[in-house]
């Protein structure tokens, strides 16, 4: 009778230890799901940052002069921006730049912007017609799949004329270029090269009119502003030049501002700009200033150069000789 009692105890015994065992595997899930929570609950959020763009105004920050409107005064110091041959432009974006320490501010890590506009002004249009372009949108239209993470905008000879090439990116880190014709508002499919875009420039490249700009305080080659290294040093920047000769209201926001000359490549061929520089950079009452080629081991020729035509073929034999693949 002791020993069936005894039995009954051991078994009694361990069926609760079943039942703690059992029980326990039951709660440990919730218990680590509770601790988990718990953690949640109280952990400090992920440090997110944004950059924020807001459209700014355009029209007092730029000055046109000379026939068809053909040379442009804007002032770098804005957020008006040249875009292409005939646009400013201007942005409107909220994108996040970081998070949780992580820099998203590379191609690979860009993540979609929660909206992006640009908003073209034309050049060529007296009060500087207004288009706006949903940058987010576009994409989406032409393919859902893919948002923007840059653009450039471009002028070209041929139709489509203006377009702005978007880099876009997929969920997967698939990177393309779409192209959108400015005058539909539509993206007309994949970036192609093309070779009917206008010349920049000239930009002066093997010629001693860097230095002799330099010296005065002035930054030329595709377009004319001040060396910011000059006026830091508290140097006078030297205005007896024949562009202030010509254009006496642009003297001021150029050497005491920070605007620059830019020409409108759609107007302004590369022959037109060099003859320009040359005249508009030589001293007051001089016709055209005289420059010289220098080879790419330092040295200056002897002989001037005095058409783009010789200046083309200069810059061709340092290149051939140097084999340096610059542009213009």
């Amino acid at each position: 009778m002791q020993e069936d009692t005894d039995t009954m105890r051991k078994i009694l015994k361990n069926k609760r230890a079943f039942q703690f065992v059992l029980a326990s595997l039951i709660l440990i899930p919730f218990i680590i799901v509770g601790i988990i929570g718990f953690q949640q609950f109280f952990k400090e959020p992920e440090k997110v940052e944004y950059s924020i763009e807001e459209y700014h105004s355009v029209k007092e920050n730029v000055y046109f002069f000379g026939n068809q409107r053909k040379f442009v005064l804007l002032n770098t110091d804005s957020k008006a921006r040249p875009g292409g041959g005939v646009y400013l432009y201007t942005t409107e974006r909220k994108v996040m730049t970081s998070k949780g320490g992580v820099d998203l501010t590379d191609r690979k890590n860009r993540p979609k912007s929660d909206y992006w506009k640009i908003r073209l002004y034309d050049y060529r249009t007296e009060d500087l017609a207004v288009k706006e372009v949903d940058l987010n949108k576009v994409v989406a239209d032409y393919d859902a799949s893919f948002f923007p993470i840059d653009f450039r905008i471009f002028t070209y000879r041929n139709n489509p004329k203006n377009v702005i090439n978007i880099e876009v990116k997929d969920k997967q880190g698939t990177i393309k270029t779409v192209v959108l014709n400015i005058d539909s508002g539509k993206v007309e499919g994949e970036y192609q090269e093309r070779s009917d875009i206008y010349e920049a420039g000239p930009y002066f490249y093997y010629t001693t009119l860097d230095q002799y700009a330099k010296d005065k305080g002035y930054l030329v080659d595709h377009l004319i502003s001040i060396s910011s290294d000059f006026k830091e040093e508290g140097k006078v920047i030297d205005t007896n030049i024949n562009l202030f000769e010509e254009y006496p209201e642009i003297e001021k926001k150029i050497t005491e501002g920070d605007w620059a000359l830019i020409p409108q490549e759609e107007y302004v061929t590369p022959e037109e700009w060099f003859d320009k520089v040359l005249h508009w950079m030589a001293p007051k009452g001089e016709d055209k200033l005289t420059i010289y080629g220098i080879d790419t081991k330092g040295q200056i020729s002897d002989t001037p150069l005095t058409t783009y035509a010789e200046y083309q073929a200069w810059v061709q034999k340092q290149r051939s000789e140097g084999n340096i693949n610059e542009t213009n």
